[in-house]
């Protein structure tokens, strides 16, 4: 019942961080998208208020350098005015003299009509500038206070335009600033994106690789162990508990078993691994206890690619594994399997393939492992200059008497495409390894990058 009760507790605490993850998220997404949205919208009334004020700048300094040319004209008409009042006037003047008039008693009949008409045009003439004069003097004042106005608006509007100019989105600039240095360098960018790749995994095969040759192999177990075996294997597998012995299996993998076998939940495998039980999955598994003996049926369940295996590990021999494929044990007398941990900073081997710790299972035990389309044991028994090559995506595990070392793949065009990584297992000496039948396939895209990057992490922590 307590165990129904901490699955239900798990479930709605998973469930409510979800909803409340999502809900953040959503939040976020629309506070984002209200905010960029905003920002464009009012980008764009600025730009539409800037091209509507600079429209109105360019009519007023048109209108301003059309008042300055008609006060131009009316000045010149204004002087010219003025000059021809000022000869009338001196004409006048000169005709209605004391010396004109005294010619004028002793001038013949046609002289005096000429200095007549001479005179009454000139007095007319006068009588015409006069009123002309005022008036373009008015015209001229108006025409400078209208273009004093002008000036003004023209000024203003400049003022507007440079407020305008300098009050764009904070957002828009930062985009238009990025932009303007992310374009200098956008191609260099793009072809070491394109390139990039292709250079480097030329240099990792035909560089790095054949330096690393040269790594000699790691062996854990100087004399030869007994070799471990597979008792069954098959999308599902049976275990046969007998007095005293412990199973532990992943819930996820269990099909069925007896009723009279004692179980409860195993929170964590090892608490001297935590980090590990818990990268590998190895918690939460269910416990099996046998008083006489009993049955346990493994099986993959929703994993329609994978089979399994059950090892046996016998008491005086012990097996390399990887804590990823392991899907339940059983131990004996009522203990714990041992699990040592084998770490490897000094040997070039471990940097070769950038993994530096190992798992080993220490016998009695019996392992129930996972892979891809069933799991493969392997015994060889080769010299110093034969071995077994096997795809490092393949390889579950291996005894600690045989040599383990790594060489580069075998063709450059399957590490390039992604079929193979950069080096291949290399078995030698006597011994077994285990191997599933099928490497794991790559994903493509984002997600073969961090799925790329969370198993190159666990790998180098032996998982």
């Amino acid at each position: 019942m307590t165990l129904y009760l901490l699955k239900i507790g798990k479930w709605l605490l998973s469930k409510t961080a979800v909803i409340l993850l999502a809900t953040l998220v959503a939040i976020g997404v629309f506070a984002l998208y209200l905010f960029i949205d905003d920002s464009f919208r009012v980008d764009q009334e600025r730009a539409e208020l800037l091209i509507e004020k600079e429209r109105l700048a360019r009519a007023a300094y048109e209108r301003l350098e059309s008042l300055s040319s008609e006060i131009i004209d009316v000045a010149q008409e204004l002087e010219s005015a003025r000059s021809q009042l000022q000869t009338a006037t001196e004409l006048v003047e000169r005709l209605e003299g004391f010396l004109s008039k005294i010619e004028y008693l002793f001038a013949s009949p046609e002289e005096k009509k000429k200095i007549d008409d001479e005179l009454a045009a000139a007095r007319s003439e006068k009588e015409r500038l006069g009123p002309l004069i005022q008036s373009l003097r008015e015209r001229h004042v108006g025409l400078r206070i209208d273009r004093t106005n002008v000036s003004d608006e023209a000024e203003l509007l400049e003022e507007q335009i440079l407020e305008l100019e300098s009050s764009s989105s904070k957002f828009v600039q930062y985009l238009k600033s990025s932009w303007d240095i992310i374009r200098v360098y956008l191609p260099l960018a793009l072809a070491i994106l394109i390139l990039g790749p292709v250079a480097l995994k030329l240099i990792a095969y035909y560089v790095i690789a054949p330096i690393f040759q040269w790594a000699r192999p790691i062996r854990f177990a100087d004399e030869a162990l007994v070799a471990p075996g597979i008792l069954d294997s098959g999308v599902s597998v049976s275990l046969t508990l007998v007095d005293g012995e412990m199973a532990w299996i992943k819930e996820s993998y269990l099909q069925a078993s007896d009723e009279n076998l004692q179980r409860k939940t195993r929170f964590v495998l090892n608490w001297k691994i935590p980090i590990t039980c818990l990268a590998a999955g190895l918690i939460e598994m269910i416990e099996f206890k046998s008083e006489n003996s009993g049955n346990v049926t493994a099986s993959t369940q929703d994993k329609p690619d994978m089979e399994l295996s059950l090892v046996d590990v016998p008491e005086e021999g012990s097996l390399i594994l990887r804590p990823s494929h392991l899907v339940g044990l059983i131990g004996s007398d009522g203990k714990d399997v041992t699990i040592r941990r084998r770490w490897s900073f000094a040997r070039a081997q471990a940097w070769m393939t950038l993994q530096f710790r190992y798992f080993e299972f220490v016998g009695p035990c019996r392992l129930v492992v996972a892979g891809v389309r069933g799991v493969r044991a392997e015994k060889i028994d080769s010299g110093s200059d034969g071995g077994r090559r096997a795809n490092q995506d393949s390889t579950i595990g291996f005894t600690p008497d045989l040599e383990f070392g790594a060489t580069r793949a075998e063709t450059f065009w399957a590490y390039f495409r992604g079929f193979n990584p950069l080096f291949d297992d290399v078995f030698r000496g006597r011994g077994t390894f285990l191997c599933q039948e099928i490497s794991t396939g790559q994903a493509s895209g984002p997600v073969r990058f961090w799925t790329g990057l969370r198993d190159a992490f666990l790998k180098v922590i032996g998982i």
